[in-house]
Protein backbone atom coordinates (compact mmCIF):
# COMPACT_ATOMS: atom_id res chain seq x y z
CA UNK A 1 0.00 0.00 0.00
CA UNK A 2 3.00 3.07 0.79
CA UNK A 3 4.10 1.99 -2.66
CA UNK A 4 0.90 2.77 -4.34
CA UNK A 5 0.82 5.43 -1.76
CA UNK A 6 3.98 6.65 -3.34
CA UNK A 7 3.30 6.46 -6.68
CA UNK A 8 0.09 7.92 -6.61
CA UNK A 9 1.81 11.18 -4.98
CA UNK A 10 4.53 11.17 -7.81
CA UNK A 11 1.69 11.16 -10.54
CA UNK A 12 0.18 13.82 -8.37
CA UNK A 13 3.31 15.93 -8.30
CA UNK A 14 3.95 15.00 -12.26
CA UNK A 15 0.40 16.36 -13.19
CA UNK A 16 0.52 19.22 -11.09
CA UNK A 17 4.04 19.72 -13.01
CA UNK A 18 2.27 19.56 -15.92
CA UNK A 19 -0.04 21.62 -15.08
CA UNK A 20 2.11 24.45 -14.01
CA UNK A 21 4.07 24.41 -17.18
CA UNK A 22 0.92 24.30 -19.52
CA UNK A 23 -0.28 27.35 -17.77
CA UNK A 24 3.50 29.11 -18.15
CA UNK A 25 2.89 28.15 -21.40
CA UNK A 26 -0.43 29.46 -22.18
CA UNK A 27 0.61 33.02 -20.43
CA UNK A 28 3.87 33.10 -22.54
CA UNK A 29 1.80 32.42 -25.96
CA UNK A 30 -0.14 34.99 -25.15
CA UNK A 31 3.15 37.46 -25.00
CA UNK A 32 4.57 35.74 -28.04
CA UNK A 33 1.18 35.80 -30.55
CA UNK A 34 1.23 39.79 -29.59
CA UNK A 35 4.84 39.75 -30.35
CA UNK A 36 4.13 37.97 -33.30
CA UNK A 37 1.22 40.31 -34.61
CA UNK A 38 3.35 43.63 -34.36
CA UNK A 39 6.42 41.75 -35.36
CA UNK A 40 8.26 43.53 -33.02
CA UNK A 41 11.59 41.88 -31.80
CA UNK A 42 13.03 44.17 -29.64
CA UNK A 43 13.55 48.04 -28.86
CA UNK A 44 16.10 49.65 -31.85
CA UNK A 45 16.21 53.76 -30.03
CA UNK A 46 14.72 56.07 -27.46
CA UNK A 47 13.63 59.69 -29.28
CA UNK A 48 14.32 62.92 -26.88
CA UNK A 49 13.58 66.41 -28.47
CA UNK A 50 16.52 68.55 -27.32
CA UNK A 51 16.74 72.31 -27.13
CA UNK A 52 20.55 72.34 -28.60
CA UNK A 53 21.94 69.21 -30.42
CA UNK A 54 25.54 70.08 -30.16
CA UNK A 55 25.40 70.41 -26.52
CA UNK A 56 23.05 66.62 -26.05
CA UNK A 57 25.86 64.93 -28.44
CA UNK A 58 28.63 66.26 -26.21
CA UNK A 59 27.12 65.34 -23.24
CA UNK A 60 26.71 61.80 -24.74
CA UNK A 61 29.98 61.56 -25.88
CA UNK A 62 32.00 63.67 -23.80
CA UNK A 63 30.50 62.11 -20.52
CA UNK A 64 29.23 59.09 -21.08
CA UNK A 65 31.50 57.70 -23.63
CA UNK A 66 28.38 57.05 -25.90
CA UNK A 67 29.37 56.71 -29.55
CA UNK A 68 27.37 59.51 -32.61
CA UNK A 69 26.61 57.13 -35.46
CA UNK A 70 24.41 58.70 -37.90
CA UNK A 71 22.48 62.25 -38.35
CA UNK A 72 20.09 63.12 -41.00
CA UNK A 73 19.48 66.87 -41.90
CA UNK A 74 18.15 69.22 -41.29
CA UNK A 75 15.12 68.07 -43.22
CA UNK A 76 12.09 70.69 -43.88
CA UNK A 77 8.87 69.20 -42.87
CA UNK A 78 5.59 69.73 -44.53
CA UNK A 79 2.57 71.57 -43.08
CA UNK A 80 0.59 67.85 -43.93
CA UNK A 81 3.80 66.12 -41.64
CA UNK A 82 3.53 68.94 -38.99
CA UNK A 83 -0.17 68.46 -38.79
CA UNK A 84 -0.01 64.69 -38.45
CA UNK A 85 2.54 64.92 -35.81
CA UNK A 86 1.47 67.25 -33.49
CA UNK A 87 3.94 69.82 -34.40
CA UNK A 88 3.69 73.46 -34.10
CA UNK A 89 3.51 74.87 -38.03
CA UNK A 90 5.93 77.60 -37.39
CA UNK A 91 8.55 75.16 -36.01
CA UNK A 92 11.51 74.96 -38.75
CA UNK A 93 13.27 72.11 -39.85
CA UNK A 94 14.78 69.24 -37.78
CA UNK A 95 17.97 67.47 -37.47
CA UNK A 96 18.38 63.89 -36.09
CA UNK A 97 21.39 62.36 -34.34
CA UNK A 98 21.82 58.91 -33.49
CA UNK A 99 23.84 58.04 -30.86
CA UNK A 100 24.75 54.58 -29.83
CA UNK A 101 24.88 53.46 -26.06
CA UNK A 102 26.98 50.75 -25.64
CA UNK A 103 25.34 47.08 -26.18
CA UNK A 104 21.61 48.06 -25.69
CA UNK A 105 19.06 50.33 -27.64
CA UNK A 106 21.03 53.95 -28.88
CA UNK A 107 18.94 57.16 -28.28
CA UNK A 108 17.87 59.53 -30.94
CA UNK A 109 18.39 63.50 -30.08
CA UNK A 110 16.83 65.80 -32.36
CA UNK A 111 16.46 69.40 -32.55
CA UNK A 112 13.47 71.39 -34.36
CA UNK A 113 14.73 74.67 -36.03
CA UNK A 114 12.80 77.80 -34.67
CA UNK A 115 11.28 75.28 -32.06
CA UNK A 116 7.71 76.98 -30.76
CA UNK A 117 7.03 74.30 -28.16
CA UNK A 118 7.34 74.95 -24.48
CA UNK A 119 11.12 75.52 -23.07
CA UNK A 120 10.21 74.83 -20.10
CA UNK A 121 11.64 71.20 -18.99
CA UNK A 122 9.04 69.21 -18.09
CA UNK A 123 7.94 68.27 -14.59
CA UNK A 124 8.61 64.47 -13.89
CA UNK A 125 4.31 63.81 -13.45
CA UNK A 126 3.98 66.05 -16.48
CA UNK A 127 2.25 63.82 -19.59
CA UNK A 128 5.06 62.72 -21.70
CA UNK A 129 7.88 63.66 -19.39
CA UNK A 130 10.50 60.92 -19.81
CA UNK A 131 13.39 59.39 -18.75
CA UNK A 132 16.44 56.77 -19.33
CA UNK A 133 17.81 54.28 -17.54
CA UNK A 134 21.11 52.59 -17.52
CA UNK A 135 22.63 49.80 -15.59
CA UNK A 136 26.36 50.39 -13.83
CA UNK A 137 28.54 48.34 -12.48
CA UNK A 138 28.92 50.46 -9.22
CA UNK A 139 26.48 53.27 -8.71
CA UNK A 140 28.56 55.08 -5.98
CA UNK A 141 31.30 55.43 -8.08
CA UNK A 142 29.42 56.42 -11.21
CA UNK A 143 27.74 59.60 -9.10
CA UNK A 144 30.74 60.03 -7.52
CA UNK A 145 32.31 60.65 -12.11
CA UNK A 146 29.25 61.95 -12.83
CA UNK A 147 29.93 64.70 -9.89
CA UNK A 148 33.20 65.69 -11.31
CA UNK A 149 31.74 66.31 -14.80
CA UNK A 150 29.45 68.89 -13.27
CA UNK A 151 26.20 66.85 -14.10
CA UNK A 152 23.71 67.87 -11.73
CA UNK A 153 22.90 64.68 -9.34
CA UNK A 154 18.91 64.57 -7.81
CA UNK A 155 19.30 63.47 -4.45
CA UNK A 156 21.27 60.15 -3.47
CA UNK A 157 21.53 57.04 -4.57
CA UNK A 158 17.84 55.23 -3.22
CA UNK A 159 18.04 51.59 -2.46
CA UNK A 160 14.20 49.98 -3.10
CA UNK A 161 13.59 48.46 0.88
CA UNK A 162 11.08 46.07 -0.74
CA UNK A 163 8.46 45.51 -3.67
CA UNK A 164 9.35 43.77 -7.00
CA UNK A 165 12.62 45.92 -7.28
CA UNK A 166 13.57 45.36 -3.55
CA UNK A 167 17.57 45.82 -3.11
CA UNK A 168 17.92 48.37 -6.53
CA UNK A 169 19.84 51.07 -6.32
CA UNK A 170 18.59 54.08 -8.25
CA UNK A 171 19.60 57.92 -8.69
CA UNK A 172 18.12 60.36 -11.22
CA UNK A 173 20.90 63.08 -12.60
CA UNK A 174 19.79 65.59 -15.45
CA UNK A 175 21.60 66.42 -18.75
CA UNK A 176 22.07 69.85 -19.98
Amino acid sequence: MKTTHIKSNKKVQTSAAAMLNLLILFSASEKTAAQTSTGIVGIDHVGINVPDLNKAVTFFNDVLGFTPVTQLGPIPLDADWKKLNHINPNTGAVTIKMINAGNGASIEVFEYADNKGSKIHPNTDDIGASHIAFYVKDINASVQYLKSKDVKIIGEPFTMPSGDTAGETWVYFETP
